[in-house]
């Protein structure tokens, strides 16, 4: 074989051949930069708190300005009377405050809320913090208890679609999520209460029972008003579980465990939706903050005693003091809602917990 047909030799350029240049030195890895502190995940959770102190702030200041639009005149006339004459008007705004800088009477009004000091209502002459809470509790336990039947049924729903992806079952259930998802919550709750309480008589009309009723009584006025939201809810988690459910169940590390020999149920429920825990919790927080709003359509529907039908009140009768409580308390809800949605996400991605590790 002559030599111009030989291969060339390794490390050596043919004859002729112009000289190769150095190979280009290989580019340095990312450099990791030590964490600031010996806890970084502390310093995230701390960082977070700090971000939720600063939108809660910024939530206080947008309340009091957005109720504070009136003159002090206007305000002191709304509390006393259309009758009451210009010296006691002028009486009434010293006395509160209200004809000094915006500043001042915010500063004193964050101050005295952050002490447990949420004044009293110009309206109903109580203290809006022994009228508040008490609602705020029932708000609260009725979100759980629609929250606690919801997510269960989203979950096992949203697998059961995702194991049947493009069949009858699964393109009906779609269509019906969607219909159902179209449904405002008053005409949910409208429909519920012809059908359970008009026509067959099994459950109350309305909710005053909380009020006085007696403890069967009162767990029958939560039932209407929690299954309205369970309806409103479970349509948009069922379908965030499905798509979370039908790409862990396509992922490698699925297949993988089944051919390892792993139960299907050991797959699904270990591997599958501990991957897909992590949009569902995304999902779940987002129905979360959507339920408290829901909540004030909700309660009005049902006349339930709760935060969002103090709201509602609040605002017909003109009631400040009452307004900037509630909506300072909810916004709190938001933002810790979101914070631990947030803390929830890292537990369950690995690579987030790894970062913050």
């Amino acid at each position: 074989m002559a030599e111009a047909d030989l291969p060339p030799i390794a490390g050596k350029a043919p004859a002729g051949a112009p000289p190769e240049s150095a190979p280009p030195a290989p580019s340095p890895g990312r450099t990791i930069k030590p964490p600031r502190t010996r806890y970084p995940r502390l310093e995230s959770v701390l960082r977070q708190l700090g971000a939720a102190l600063l939108t809660l702030l910024v939530i206080s200041t947008v309340t009091f300005a957005a109720t504070n639009i009136k003159s002090p005149t206007e305000v002191a006339r709304n509390a006393l009377g259309r009758e009451t004459s210009e010296a006691q008007l002028q009486a009434y705004v010293e006395q509160h405050g209200l004809d000094d800088p915006f500043y001042v009477r915010y500063g004193s009004w964050l101050k005295d809320f952050v002490q447990g000091d949420w004044g009293t209502s110009a309206v109903t002459g109580r203290d809006v913090r022994a009228d508040v809470l008490p609602r705020l509790g029932k708000t609260l336990l009725l979100s759980l208890i629609a929250l606690g039947i919801a997510l269960p049924i989203s979950v096992l729903l949203g697998v059961f679609m995702a194991r049947r992806v493009g069949s009858w079952q699964d393109l009906s259930l779609l269509i019906t999520t969607v219909l159902l998802a179209a449904l405002p919550e008053f005409v949910v709750g409208i429909g519920l209460l012809m059908l359970f309480a008009v026509w067959l008589g099994w459950l109350p009309v309305d909710s005053t029972s909380l009020s006085f009723g007696t403890t069967v009584e009162k767990a029958k006025a939560y039932i209407l008003p929690a299954l309205t939201l369970v309806i409103a809810m479970v349509p948009y988690i069922a379908r965030i579980a499905r798509g979370a459910a039908q790409e862990s169940l396509a992922a490698p590390y699925t297949q993988a465990a089944l051919l390892r020999g792993l139960s299907r149920r050991t797959v699904i429920w270990d591997h599958a939706m501990r991957n897909a825990a992590v949009p569902l919790v995304n999902a779940v927080a987002i129905n979360l903050v959507y339920l408290l709003s829901g909540v004030i359509v909700v309660e009005n529907v049902f006349a339930f005693p709760g935060i969002g039908q103090a709201l509602v009140q609040a605002i017909g009768q003109g009631d400040t003091i009452t307004v900037q409580a509630i909506a300072l308390v909810m916004g709190a809800m938001f933002i810790a809602i979101s914070l631990a949605a947030d803390l929830l996400v890292v537990y369950f991605n690995p690579r987030l917990k790894a970062a913050t590790a």
